[in-house]
């Protein structure tokens, strides 16, 4: 008997084990991304469009990595399928997989969307720049996500946020000696400091995930003065990089998630070295943007033009149509489809065509999340988004007492991603590291069922042992 309940958990541990390293093999695929293209565009460079510039390879990059994470979402679903059945059978936590479902209940109702829409070539394949099908979307809290919040091995998803550090880092020197020194080919792009993506707002998008996740680290990793040493390095560089880069919005999402970050451990942790350790950063934070102020890189500018927005806005004025460089109309616009089509959207990419109008060319994207996934798949699928998010952010606060240092820098990263999505866009090559890091702040949540359901088992194999 004894030797059966070896050889049973043995099997669990296999089981864990196989989990965690199909999770691990698709993320750190994803996690290294912008490297592997760095790589592939210095061993075969792209031809420059005329019109942006842009990295024409980097979908090709993503599109085989999709595949794999496709293929690893499948799997990985059957046997998480397998642990909400047990936990089902036996009347424990499912509340515990809210996440889940919601998200479940999401993608169904975007693929019922598109159907009523019609499955167009935006639905098969995105458009030519943003390369975002139907498939993707899904795939984002289907598969990204989903795969992030079952890695379970702490060496594993310490790993992870290291080579994202360290890869972010390597892109963001780069960029500045493509800046300051000399000009890099594989980084050719006419809109302004991109490094290896298609636009300089993505890259502010990537830059603002690597200073957060330093910086909710950099607060409570206690064990490792090295990498507290690398979150700070990371966190000063790639700061610099976005004030460089200019991209507002995620400038100030930055100062939003500093701010929570301090909020959350007063109230949550309330131990005073993690609290003046965040006070810190943000004084560091001030410190880097007076330093770049004077080095001619301001963002004052920047800061009174949306104090001039907002009152242009509040007031009603004419000039209101080009607050947030245009983003007032788009999303005014953008209300006006959603009403006109409230249960299920206009699908993907349905709206390009009455923002094109409205902007006169400039601009086809809502430039807001939260209004891009009810324009696409309706209000329904816009409200089940915005539940899945506040049931994971809101359900971490009870845990952040003992959460452990990744998941707290994971917690914090996706808690800026939150906020600049206000007024920027998901990109096929952006928008997998915010459900990646919203996955992995999980931890605590999505794996107290497994202990239910694990004890439990070990119980009965107790009970067999005594029989």
């Amino acid at each position: 008997m004894r030797d059966v309940a070896k050889k049973k958990i043995g099997n669990r541990i296999g089981k864990e084990q196989i989990v965690d390293g199909l999770a691990f093999f698709a993320l750190e695929l994803f996690i290294l991304s912008p490297l592997i293209q760095i790589v592939r565009e210095i061993i075969s460079p792209h031809a420059v469009s005329e019109m942006f510039g842009s990295i024409y390879t980097y979908p090709f990059t993503i599109e085989i990595i999709n595949l794999l994470t496709i293929v690893i979402a499948i799997v990985l679903w059957m046997y998480r399928v397998v642990m909400l059945s047990e936990a089902l059978n036996k009347k424990q936590k499912v509340k515990l997989f809210i996440p889940y479902i919601l998200f479940a209940v999401l993608a169904l109702w975007m693929y019922i969307s598109q159907q009523v829409n019609g499955f167009n070539y935006a639905a098969n394949n995105g458009d030519g720049y943003r390369n975002e099908s139907l498939i993707t979307f899904i795939l984002y809290v289907l598969g990204y996500f989903f795969i992030a919040s079952l890695l379970k091995s702490e060496r594993l998803r310490k790993f992870l946020a290291i080579s994202f550090l360290v890869s972010n880092l390597a892109v963001s020197v780069l960029s500045l000696v493509d800046y300051y020194i000399v000009n890099l080919r594989f980084f050719d792009d006419a809109e302004g400091m991109a490094a290896i993506f298609h636009q300089f707002n993505h890259f502010g998008y990537y830059l603002m995930i690597g200073i957060l996740l330093a910086a909710g680290w950099f607060v409570l990793e206690g064990g490792s003065l090295i990498l507290r040493i690398l979150c700070g390095i990371v966190f000063i560089v790639d700061n610099v990089a976005l004030i460089l880069n200019s991209t507002f919005g995620c400038y100030l999402a930055v100062i939003a998630a500093l701010v929570f970050c301090v909020v959350v451990l007063v109230i949550a942790r309330r131990n005073r070295g993690d609290v003046l350790r965040a006070i810190a950063l943000i004084a560091a934070f001030a410190v880097i943007t007076v330093v770049m102020h004077f080095a001619n890189h301001s963002t004052s500018g920047d800061m009174s033009k949306l104090v001039n927005d907002i009152g242009n806005i509040t007031s009603d004025s004419e000039a209101a149509q080009y607050a947030g460089t245009g983003r007032w109309t788009l999303w005014t616009e953008t209300v006006k489809c959603i009403k006109e089509k409230p249960l299920f959207g206009w699908g993907v990419e349905g709206v390009k065509d009455r923002l094109d109008m409205a902007t006169r060319g400039m601009n086809n994207r809502p430039h807001n999340e939260y209004l891009q996934w009810a324009a696409f798949f309706g209000i329904p699928a816009g409200l089940l988004y915005l539940a899945a998010l506040c049931v994971i952010m809101f359900g971490m606060f009870p845990k952040l007492k003992k959460v452990d240092g990744v998941s707290f820098a994971c917690f914090i990263a996706a808690a800026g991603y939150i906020a600049s999505a206000f007024v920027g866009n998901t990109m096929y090559y952006t928008a997998p590291f915010f459900f990646i890091f919203l996955g992995m702040s999980c931890k605590n949540r999505v794996h107290a069922e497994e202990s239910i359901v694990t004890v439990t088992k070990q119980e009965k194999t107790k009970n067999d042992i005594a029989e």
